[in-house]
């Protein structure tokens, strides 16, 4: 698996947001021509979180993502990467992605002992 986290500027949010939130439908490709639009985004899964809902201080938001290989992202990263999205490296990366597994982790603990009781 790879994982990739994005740190996102509040100017960059609604951009980012449409990219990965478009919904699947038929599109015109070419006039007179349309095709089916597969948001791989959303297909494969992942996590916008605002900073604050984290704990964190900074004004920004982040995007996770995890892929089975790297194929996801050289077909699908050039969309999000406009002014404002930074692809986070090294102890960056690292401590924002721990606390996102963290919360998921966490999460699904959570619906297990709801449902693990029944």
């Amino acid at each position: 698996m790879i994982v990739k986290v994005y740190r996102i500027e509040p100017k960059a949010v609604a951009a980012v947001k449409k990219v990965v939130e478009e919904p699947e439908a038929m599109k015109e490709v070419a006039p007179g021509k349309q095709e089916w639009f597969v948001n791989e985004w959303a297909r494969n899964g992942y996590s916008l979180r605002d900073a604050s809902s984290m704990g964190l201080s900074e004004q920004c938001s982040y995007l996770y993502v995890k892929a089975e290989t790297d194929e996801f992202f050289k077909k699908n990263e050039k969309a999000i990467l406009v002014d404002g999205v930074k692809e986070l490296k090294g102890d960056e990366l690292e401590k924002i992605r721990k606390k996102v597994e963290e919360e998921q982790d966490n999460a699904a603990a959570g619906v297990g002992a709801i449902f693990g009781n029944l």
